[in-house]
């Protein structure tokens, strides 16, 4: 897989728009005044957690998924 694969494999993510959405209003509520630098810097550890979190479950899936001795069990239709 190509880099340009993967970017647009990333930008296809819904955990990347969601993780684009949460920093963003982050630096909307420090840039208003609503939240300090301390509590951006919260938030912003906080959305990179979840993004990561949810890219890790997502790839344990795969590997979970994927046969390891290219011995897949058929499934018939029913």
């Amino acid at each position: 897989m190509t880099i340009w694969d993967q970017v647009r494999k990333v930008l296809r993510s819904r955990k990347f728009w969601a993780l684009l959405a949460a920093l963003t209003a982050v630096a909307a509520g420090l840039s208003s005044g609503q939240i300090d630098a301390w509590q951006a810097v919260q938030a912003a550890i906080a959305a990179l957690a979840v993004y990561s979190t949810g890219v890790a479950i997502e790839d344990a899936g795969r590997a979970q998924a994927k046969p390891e001795g290219g011995d897949a069990p058929q499934q018939t239709a029913r």
